[in-house]
C-alpha cells in the first residue's frame, strides 16, 4: 500500500468512524495496519476506537506503540491515560495526562482527569492544583468544581466543599432540579437568580406548595411561622419511596441516637404508651418497640405511613398534623418521640407545649433539631433548603417552661448534605408536673 493509498483508506475508516459504523472503522483501521504496521495514526484511531467499545487494555498496546513512534500528540497521551485509568491504574494514567497537559495547557479535560487520576494516586495537593487550573481555563467547569467538593470533604474543609458543590450545579443546570438549583443558587449568594428561577417555577404552577414556601425561604415572602401542611405532603409524599435508602446514604444519626439513649435510661420492655410524632417511614419505630406496649404513629404524609404501616411495629398510625393530633388531646404517653420532625416549625413553643402536656408526670420526652452554629435572636431561621434551624441554647432554655427536665443533651451531627456534616442537636426531658 501506498502513502496515497494508506491515507485514502484511513480517511474513508475515519469516515466510517464518525458515522457510527465502528465494526466496518475497526476492519478498514486493521487492514490499514496489515499492510503499514508501524503507522503510528492509524494505530492510535484503532486505540481510541477501541477505549470507545470498552477495550481498554488493546487500546493501552496500540498507544503505547503510537506514542513511542511519535510523542508530540498530546491527544494520545491523554488517550492512553484514559486506557490506563479504566484498568485501575491511577499512577500510570497520571503520568499519561501529565504528558498531555505538558503537550497542551490548554484543554479541560486533561486538567480535570490528570486532577481526577492525582487524587485517586493519593496526591490530593496535585489534585487540587489541576482542578484550579482547569477553573482558570473556564471558572464554569462543573467537572473541576464536583471533584475540588470531594477533595476539601476529604480535609473536612466543609464550607468549601459547599461552595464548589454549589458552584458545580449552577453550572451544569440541566442535570440538577430545581430545588438543588435554587439551594446552590443560595449558597453562592445569588439570591436574586433563586428568586427569578422560583417565579419562573409560580408562573407555570401558581399553586405550588414547594415553590411558595421556598419562595419565603429564600427571601421573596414573609417567612411562614412553620411549614404549610401542603408543602409537607407534597415533599415527602414525592420521596417516600426512596426515603429509607436516601436517609442511608446521608448518614442519618436519629435512630442510632434513639436506641443508645433509651438503652441508657433503661426502660421496662414492652411496658409503655409510646408516641412517635413525625414518624415518616417509621425508621424510629424499631428502637421504640421494645420499650411498647402500644406504639402510635403520627404523620401528614400518606405515603410514608404507607411505608410504616409496612414495618409492621406500630399498633396505630394516624395521617395529621402533629400539633392538631396533640390539641385533640390522646391519651397521655409515657414516651413522645419527635425525630428530624421540628425543623418544619419555626418558633417551637407550640409544639413544646402540647407535647409535654400529652406526656404522664414523669414521662419522657426524646426529640432533635438542626442546630445553628450561632445564637439566633429569635431562636430559629428559615433556611433556602425550607427547613428551620434552632438555637439549641434557646430550645434547651425554654424546655423548664413547659414544665420539662433536661436530661440529656448532644450536639452531634445529624445527617450530611453533599457530604458535610448537617449539625444538630439530640435533647431527652422529662415532665416534671
Amino acid at each position: 500500500m501506498s502513502a496515497t493509498e494508506l491515507s485514502l483508506s484511513l480517511r474513508q475508516a475515519q469516515r466510517c468512524h464518525l458515522d457510527g459504523d465502528w465494526a466496518e472503522a475497526e476492519r478498514r483501521y486493521r487492514a490499514c495496519l496489515r499492510d503499514w504496521p508501524d503507522c503510528a495514526l492509524a494505530q492510535a484511531l484503532l486505540a481510541f476506537l477501541l477505549l470507545q467499545t470498552q477495550r481498554p487494555e488493546e487500546a493501552e498496546t496500540w498507544l503505547q506503540a503510537a506514542i513511542a513512534a511519535e510523542a508530540g500528540h498530546a491527544d494520545w497521551h491523554f488517550n492512553l491515560g484514559m486506557a490506563l485509568a479504566r484498568q485501575g491504574r491511577a499512577g500510570r494514567a497520571r503520568q499519561a495526562f501529565a504528558a498531555a497537559v505538558a503537550l497542551d495547557a490548554g484543554q479541560l479535560m486533561y486538567w480535570t482527569n490528570l486532577a481526577a487520576s492525582s487524587e485517586q494516586d493519593g496526591d490530593l495537593a496535585a489534585a487540587e492544583h489541576c482542578c484550579r487550573q482547569a477553573l482558570a481555563l473556564d471558572a464554569g467547569c462543573a467537572d473541576a468544581h464536583f471533584l475540588l467538593a470531594g477533595l476539601c470533604l476529604r480535609q473536612e474543609r466543609h464550607a468549601e466543599a459547599r461552595r464548589h458543590n454549589a458552584a458545580g450545579i449552577v453550572a451544569q443546570p440541566a442535570a440538577h432540579g430545581p430545588i438543588a438549583r435554587i439551594e446552590a443558587y443560595c449558597e453562592l449568594g445569588q439570591h436574586d437568580a433563586a428568586l427569578a428561577l422560583l417565579h419562573g417555577w409560580l408562573a407555570q404552577a401558581p399553586d405550588d406548595a414547594v415553590a411558595l414556601h421556598l419562595l419565603a425561604a429564600c427571601g421573596g415572602a414573609p417567612p411562614p411561622p412553620q411549614c404549610s401542611p401542603a408543602f409537607i405532603q407534597q415533599t415527602f409524599d414525592a420521596n417516600a419511596a426512596t426515603f429509607d435508602a436516601s436517609l442511608a446514604g446521608l448518614r442519618y444519626q436519629g435512630p442510632q441516637w434513639l436506641a443508645q439513649c433509651l438503652r441508657r435510661l433503661a426502660l421496662p420492655a414492652s411496658a409503655l404508651e409510646v408516641l412517635d410524632l413525625g414518624c415518616g417511614t417509621g425508621l424510629a419505630g424499631a428502637a421504640l418497640r421494645p420499650y411498647a406496649q402500644r406504639l402510635h404513629g403520627v404523620d401528614l404524609s400518606g405515603e410514608m405511613l404507607a411505608r410504616a404501616a409496612d414495618k409492621g411495629v406500630y399498633d396505630a398510625l394516624t395521617q395529621g398534623d402533629i400539633i392538631e393530633f396533640l390539641m385533640a388531646a390522646p391519651p397521655p404517653c409515657d414516651l413522645i418521640c419527635c425525630l428530624d420532625t421540628l425543623s418544619y416549625f419555626g418558633d417551637l413553643r407550640l409544639a413544646l407545649d402540647r407535647m409535654a402536656r400529652a406526656l404522664k408526670p414523669g414521662g419522657l420526652l426524646l426529640f432533635s433539631i438542626e442546630r445553628a452554629l450561632q445564637p439566633l435572636p429569635d431562636g430559629h431561621r428559615l433556611q433556602p433548603c425550607g427547613r428551620y434551624l434552632h438555637d439549641s441554647d434557646w430550645v434547651e432554655a425554654c424546655l423548664a417552661d413547659y414544665g420539662l427536665r433536661l436530661e440529656e443533651r448532644r450536639d452531634m451531627m445529624l445527617r450530611e448534605e453533599a457530604g458535610c456534616p448537617v449539625p444538630g442537636a439530640f435533647y431527652c426531658a422529662e415532665r416534671m408536673r
